[in-house]
């Protein structure tokens, strides 16, 4: 596949939202590669990294960019108690 795109003032370019969303490139959230080569320019998409720390109980915790301090212990309890509130009937 070919396509044209312009630069603008500023060097910046647009990707045609046909390629974005077929290398799911999202907005703010894709980073590409950008190498140099004998043809030219490539840019390359970078898989997402997703933050991990290791809570002190020894889990490994993952985080969205949505997410701020979350507790896995805690929650474990949290979803046990609703399911235990769910089996006696308890809204």
């Amino acid at each position: 596949m070919s396509k044209t795109i312009k630069m603008d003032r500023s060097g910046r370019i647009v990707i045609p939202q046909d390629v974005r969303d077929r290398y799911g490139l999202l907005e703010g959230a894709a980073r590409l590669e950008v190498r140099e080569s004998a043809e030219g320019i490539i840019l390359r998409p970078l898989p997402e990294e997703i933050p991990a720390d290791r809570h002190s109980s020894g889990w490994i915790v993952f985080r969205s960019s949505q997410e701020e301090d979350s507790d896995p212990v805690h929650a474990v309890e949290e979803e046990r108690e609703r399911r235990h509130r769910e089996l006696r009937g308890d809204s």
